[in-house]
């Protein structure tokens, strides 16, 4: 992949989708990832500015915002216009999610372990867990892009009989399942490089890994906690007081009163630390050696296009 001229810094996203592929290039998968992770960030703000600005009672009145006591990084984006913006900016993810499992799966398929027989057996079981959990990461990526169809929608504009659909269970699930794929892959990257013929990791990998495996399970459970007692118990929208707990409208502050089993701050310090680690994986993670990639036009005159003609990889 073709860098960016001297000191011209490129956003990954527009690095990979204006690059030129002719001839022989070296390919990073972990740009990929990087590009995913910028079309993310990229999306929030820009949702976050958007709705905020000229629907600010779909984030501060969301029906979700008494059962957190605090935001939700989704509220910008779970209610049109908002919503649409967000659906068309988070689709490039499926592509920069998917090139980069496969390009991880291709490495690993070209690599040789080396070692004793017990390093051998690691070092395959690792591969193994590494380009299972980089595939999940990139089919839970697609099924991301469900949480503006179900949830929010609580009812089709349909001619034929259809049940109810799925409601926001279904809208947390698809989100969560790409939350724990994302972290899966992060530990299976992580162990690839510790277990190769050259361990590339360094202490700033391990303490990144761990406070990642900390911020998700801390926010998972919180969430999971919030929505438990509000569903088993008066609290969230079950609270007794519910009309007098009005939210703060901040990202940063939660509000002296709260309908929550939790006070919003839990949220709001789970929301920040799971966002930046997430955020700062292409950062923390060990290096990777790149694949060469090689393209040209066939000069084969065979229809068979299963040989992939002109597309080599070393």
């Amino acid at each position: 992949m073709r860098a960016p001229g001297p000191g011209i810094p490129m956003f990954n996203v527009v690095q990979l989708l204006t690059a030129k592929s002719s001839g022989s290039h070296s390919v990073y998968p972990r740009q990929y990832l990087h590009a995913a992770l910028e079309t993310i960030v990229i999306t929030l703000i820009v949702t976050w500015a958007f709705t905020w600005k000229f629907y600010p009672d779909q984030i501060w009145k969301h029906p979700k915002f008494i059962t957190l006591g605090a935001f939700n990084y989704c509220f910008s984006w779970d209610f049109p216009p908002g919503n649409f913006i967000a659906a068309f900016l988070n689709s490039f993810i499926v592509y920069f999610l998917w090139r980069y499992s496969i390009l991880v799966h291709t490495r690993l398929a070209m690599h040789r372990p080396v070692g004793g027989v017990v390093h051998r057996w690691i070092h395959h079981k690792v591969h193994v867990f590494y380009s299972f959990w980089t595939y999940m990461h990139a089919l839970t990526a697609s099924c991301f892009l469900l949480i503006w169809l179900v949830g929010p929608i609580s009812t089709y504009d349909t001619p034929a009989a259809y049940a109810t659909p799925p409601g926001w269970l279904a809208h947390a699930a698809a989100f969560f399942s790409f939350v724990f794929a994302s972290w899966f892959s992060y530990v299976g990257a992580y162990f690839e490089c510790k277990y190769s013929a050259i361990n590339t990791v360094k202490p700033k990998h391990t303490y990144y890994i761990i406070a990642f495996s900390i911020s998700t399970i801390f926010m998972v459970v919180l969430y999971l906690l919030q929505e438990y007692m509000e569903v088993n118990g008066p609290y969230g929208k079950n609270h007794p007081n519910a009309a007098n707990c009005v939210p703060k409208e901040s990202l940063f502050l939660a509000a002296k009163v709260h309908c929550s089993y939790l006070s919003g701050w839990w949220i709001i310090v789970a929301n920040w630390f799971w966002f930046f680690c997430f955020i700062a994986a292409p950062y923390f993670t060990p290096y990777q050696p790149p694949l060469t990639e090689s393209y040209q036009i066939g000069e084969d005159d065979d229809d068979d296009e299963t040989a992939l003609a002109g597309i080599q990889m070393h």
